[in-house]
């Protein structure tokens, strides 16, 4: 009987089920393994996850890759509220939610007036609880009274026992059947010990001083010591300050009020708490999102340096492949997994489909040519009379009925029914296997018409832009040229001016000095997401440019960006997901295709799925493109001319280049220039995003360098 998770009944309530013995590892409180079978998992009455193995070894770092929408956030929420029956509760297992901590960054109601490292060290609230313990144990062994001692010593056991009270509680809550009656009985133990523990606190007044009460508190201050030092109570500021500084922040900024960071920094600070905090299993939702490709690196460097287990989840290609060990892939409501990187995954997927393809083709050349013979046999004994041979061809046909099929069993040998197909099967030989693989999905831009005159784009020519007031220029001695068709990328750490640079070039800034020169039939689309329904968004855009749209066309156009049906036309826009805000507006500016595509960081919260398909139809997009980004993967590949599909190379040490359905016949083109936007300058990378990634890791080692100095 497989037990079910309960909680309260709403449609974005998650439910988990496992199928669990009596000699499950969740009884052996020192494995740090999760290995549950026949996991299902709903949210409301969608079922995202069906019967399938949820397993993660000790200490190997995982990616979990999967369509948007396809469950890979809840089942990271139904890990780490351990919702599903079976998990071990003694693991600690931390979550970095991309959507909660995003919310959370966002709100600026609560009044912090602690700084940014003193915010931070403090989200360790195990470590928090003891530091405070500590203090006020140290203040009962130091006192002279004792009735005082045995007052905190109640209080503070008091406080644990409904810390107790509350687990009990969250556990019973998840629980049903024989294990949900267990979980009620120890519920309803540690609600007697609450009542227990508030009569002895509310009597310590008048009762009399318990004879043991001193040893009890020294007995207690030595277990809260021992906590702290299990927790590196010592070294947690300096390596809560380590983490900061490498995800970006300087001295200044960690000394500065918390309340003072904006959305995206505040992210950062819950990335450096969940790196703080000690746990077993750390579930990281799209960590790099708001971050720069410097404390991209810097994070990749941190987290291959963990020997805790982790799941990851990105949709940055580069990220992932240079931090995860094995890959989990959820897809059709499964889990699958295979040891290696996502890359490594799309090569053998891609070889597997060929060998398939291929076997199948043999198999279909084979049952051709016997059906031929089997047919010849026919005609040849009906002219001739011979019931024999008759006899025999019908005999083969029955054969070729009843036992075609693959040959060989899965480990390559010769195939034998009473091994091979044990159980019932409709025939005596197992089909070549199917791929189960997800639809493609295509992204169509359509191309911009020529414009009739020649020239370029746009052209900067020594454009400087200073901010009113500012004593000093943001941006200066800005050259740079975009062709007709052509394509550059600005990369860069966060608050270089790149966004200023988009600005200047879309017309909503004017250049302090310097002159910028726009082609005079010139269009740009931006494709910066912002925050009605997706359908009447894209009606009242394009109707406020004075350009009519039929609503089946603009359906089309928002269904080949996976927004089709009510998700389009019924759900409000404040409800739409941050993957399927993007697609929106993308969907925006490729709708009527302009001559200038500029593309601020459209990568952020989309699946790879989508990334790869978009990718797809840039590098056949004739128009121009600039592109504002911190993905590598995406960068080399519409900018650079990039293939679309990793490389591997064959058992004979050849690469592989065999026909995939990511090779698309283009316009050959020469490859795009990469610019690095820093220090209010623009230096061209002359080699692209490599010689970028490159400075990056230098600047990275000098500053690690500098800071073992200090």
């Amino acid at each position: 009987m497989a037990p079910k998770a309960k909680t309260p009944s709403t449609k974005n309530t998650i439910t988990a089920t496992s199928q669990q013995s009596r000699f499950h590892a969740e009884t052996l409180d020192t494995s740090l393994e999760i290995d549950l079978k026949a996991v299902t998992i709903s949210i409301g009455e969608r079922e995202l996850i069906s019967s399938s193995h949820l397993r993660l070894k000790e200490g190997i770092r995982y990616g979990l890759v999967g369509r948007n929408g396809s469950g890979k956030s809840t089942l990271l929420t139904a890990i780490a509220d351990k919702l599903i029956p079976g998990l071990n509760p003694s693991i600690r297992i931390l979550l970095l939610s991309q959507v909660e901590d995003s919310a959370r960054a966002t709100d600026n109601t609560a009044v912090d007036p602690v700084n940014v490292l003193e915010h931070v060290v403090k989200g360790d609230k195990e470590r928090q609880a003891a530091v405070d313990e500590l203090e006020v144990l140290t203040k009962a062994v130091e006192t002279t009274s004792l009735r005082e001692m045995q007052r905190i010593v109640y209080s503070l056991r008091l406080d644990k026992r409904r810390r107790e009270l509350l687990e009990a509680k969250k556990v019973a809550s998840r629980r049903s059947g024989t294990r949900g009656k267990e979980a009620r009985l120890e519920e309803i133990k540690a609600e007697e010990n609450v009542k227990q523990a508030e009569l002895l606190l509310d009597g310590n007044d008048t009762a009399e001083i318990d004879p043991d009460i001193m040893n009890q508190a020294l007995e207690m201050l030595q277990d809260v010591q021992v906590t702290l030092e299990l927790l590196e109570t010592s070294s947690t500021e300096a390596r809560a300050a380590t983490i900061l500084s490498g995800l970006g922040f300087t001295q200044e900024m960690m000394e500065g009020p918390y309340t003072s960071l904006s959305g995206g920094w505040r992210s950062r600070c819950s990335l450096a708490t969940s790196l703080l905090v000690h746990s077993d299993v750390l579930l990281l939702d799209e960590p790099s999102n708001f971050l720069d490709l410097e404390a991209i690196i810097w994070l990749e460097g941190f987290l291959n340096s963990q020997s805790r287990t982790l799941v990851l989840i990105s949709h940055d290609q580069d990220f992932l492949n240079n931090v995860v060990e094995e890959t989990i892939i959820l897809r059709n409501q499964k889990l699958e997994y295979f040891e290696g990187t996502p890359a490594a995954f799309e090569v053998n997927e891609r070889k597997k489909k060929k060998q398939l393809t291929s076997a199948q083709e043999t198999l279909d050349k084979k049952r051709e040519h016997v059906e031929k013979s089997i047919q010849q046999a026919f005609v040849s004994a009906k002219k001739t009379g011979d019931d024999n041979r008759q006899r025999m061809a019908k005999s083969r046909q029955k054969k070729l009925d009843e036992r075609w099929g693959v040959e060989t069993s899965a480990k390559g040998t010769r195939f034998k029914l009473n091994r091979d197909m044990v159980g019932y099967f409709n025939s005596n030989r197992l089909d070549v296997d199917q791929m189960t693989s997800e639809p493609r999905i295509k992204i169509n831009i359509e191309n911009p018409a020529k414009l009739r005159t020649l020239g370029d784009l746009i052209h900067f020519d020594a454009v400087e832009y200073r901010f009113p007031k500012a004593k000093k220029a943001f941006l200066e001695e800005i050259t740079f040229t975009v062709n007709q068709g052509g394509r550059c990328a600005f990369v860069g750490a966060n608050g270089q001016g790149k966004s200023t640079l988009a600005k200047l070039i879309m017309g909503m800034l004017k250049p302090t000095k310097g002159t910028i020169t726009r082609h005079p039939l010139l269009k740009i689309a931006n494709g910066d997401a912002g925050p009605v329904t997706a359908l009447s968004y894209f009606m009242d855009h394009f109707e406020a440019k004075g350009e009519a749209v039929v609503e089946q066309d603009a359906r089309k156009c928002l269904g080949s960006f996976g927004l089709q049906g009510k998700i389009a036309s019924d759900t409000p826009l404040a409800q739409l997901s941050g993957g399927q805000k993007v697609r929106l507006a993308i969907a925006l500016i490729v709708f009527v295709p302009p001559p200038l595509l500029l593309l601020d960081e459209v990568t952020t919260h989309v699946d790879f799925a989508t990334i790869k398909a978009l990718s797809a139809a840039l590098k056949t997009f004739t128009g121009g493109i600039i592109i504002i980004t911190h993905d590598r993967w995406f960068s080399r590949v519409v900018i650079e001319g990039e293939s679309l599909r990793h490389a591997t190379q064959d058992e004979d040490g050849d690469e592989d280049l065999s026909e995939s359905d990511d090779d698309e016949e283009e316009e050959s083109r020469p490859p795009g220039k990469t610019y690095r936007v820093g220090g209010g300058k623009l230096k061209l990378m002359e080699k692209g995003m490599v010689q970028y990634v490159a400075f990056v890791e230098r600047k990275l080692a000098k500053k690690m360098r500098e800071n073992a100095k200090t």
